[in-house]
């Protein structure tokens, strides 16, 4: 959950691009989200979590430039954030929380998604499928994403919809600890 105290583990930049959130519950978020991608990180790596190094895709997908062959991706809303790791295969994760008045139903179809279900609850889970197989994919959220990318729901918290995507795998998620 993001709305625990934790230790912060950012970059210079990092902590200046955390800086520039207008409203401190976002900034604390958004800083704890990545803190933990950190320690996440490195533990799979072995490393100290400020040795690690980002850099960015052509559409903003992160990636560890000296340490190929770990993908992963996070996405938070509200107060809980996903983090999704794999090795060697293009991964991707999202997380919403789910609003009463927010119209997915359009957004899905300005995406071109069709045969849309009835249900608000539904339509998140439809949404997080789309942006996370997007995600994996390391592509913009308006082109759509390979069939050989495949999308699985997760276990969410209550008012959430979560999913996680692989390249050429129907993914099997295990459930480990939340951070």
């Amino acid at each position: 959950s993001l709305a625990t105290a934790r230790p912060v583990l950012l970059s210079a930049d990092e902590e200046e691009r955390a800086g520039r959130f207008h409203f401190e519950r976002d900034r604390e978020r958004w800083s704890r989200a990545h803190s933990a991608l950190r320690a996440i990180l490195a533990d799979y790596l072995q490393v100290a979590p400020l040795e690690l190094r980002f850099a960015t895709g052509t559409h903003g997908k992160p990636y560890l430039p000296e340490h190929s062959g770990l993908e992963f991706n996070l996405s938070h809303s509200g107060d809980y954030a996903l983090i999704a790791v794999s090795r060697d295969v293009p991964v991707g994760a999202d997380i919403q929380e789910i609003r009463l008045h927010a119209d997915m139903a359009g957004l899905l179809r300005r995406l071109g998604e069709t045969d849309l279900p009835p249900g608000n609850a539904d339509l998140y889970s439809r949404w997080v499928r789309r942006e996370a197989r997007s995600k994996a994919a390391g592509g913009a959220l308006f082109d759509a994403p390979s069939p050989d990318i495949y999308a699985a729901d997760l276990r969410a918290p209550e008012g959430y919809a979560a999913a996680v995507a692989l390249r050429d795998f129907a993914p099997q998620p295990v459930y480990f600890s939340s951070l």
